[in-house]
């Protein structure tokens, strides 16, 4: 009795896990976690939607990190402070409710500091 109400209360953040992948190979400059005090920088926030089709039957759709931050920081020395985190909105969770669970919608938003000089 008490393994099923375990169960049956983590359900609902079970169904909410999601994983991103990607790949900075093709940037053509430094990318790093680690903040950099010592340069002049911007900071910088871009967004993407990562979708899930069917359970992740009929595919699903990430937006491409490497070439975003190729296209926003182009011509910069380089990224400090570079971060990727995933999470639903209120519009994701409600377009995904909506859909049953077939279309599972999450932002993804890259942050960091450009490096100017």
């Amino acid at each position: 009795m008490r393994t099923t109400l375990l169960l049956a209360a983590l359900l609902p953040f079970a169904a909410s896990c999601g994983s991103l992948t990607y790949d900075l190979t093709d940037v053509p400059f430094p990318v790093s976690a680690r903040p950099n005090a010592e340069r002049q920088s911007e900071e910088f926030e871009l967004t993407g939607k990562s979708v899930l089709w069917v359970h992740g039957l009929a595919g699903k759709d990430q937006p491409d990190v490497g070439a975003m931050l190729r296209e926003h920081c182009n011509g910069s020395l380089g990224v400090s402070d570079f971060r990727v985190s995933l999470g639903a909105s209120f519009h994701d969770w409600l377009l995904t409710h909506l859909s049953l669970g077939f279309v599972r919608m999450k932002t993804v938003r890259v942050t960091g500091r450009k490096i100017t000089r």
